[in-house]
């Protein structure tokens, strides 16, 4: 995420920074519940809840790695996505 956090810095308030634990609580329900057939998707949908999490955030660079089934010899695929506040 970018976003300023000069506030938070000086001020050592958690009032002045993004709720990071019901973000977190947030993301891994989407990614838990739903279903999705590309990590595209996924990584579309959660850089959009960032940014629809708190208008503070101007950036949200999104990274999901996963281990696909048909290619026994690939470790992982990661695909990253960023997405930029208008």
């Amino acid at each position: 995420m970018r976003l300023d956090l000069s506030r938070a810095a000086l001020s050592d308030s958690v009032r002045d920074t993004v709720d990071y634990a019901a973000l977190e609580a947030a993301v891994r329900r989407l990614a838990e519940t739903g279903e999705f057939k590309l990590a595209e998707r996924l990584a579309v949908l959660i850089a959009g809840m960032v940014l629809a999490f708190d208008g503070r955030i101007r950036r949200a660079r999104v990274a999901v790695h996963k281990k696909p089934a048909v290619m026994p010899g690939t470790r992982e695929v990661v695909v990253e996505i960023e997405h930029n506040r208008r």
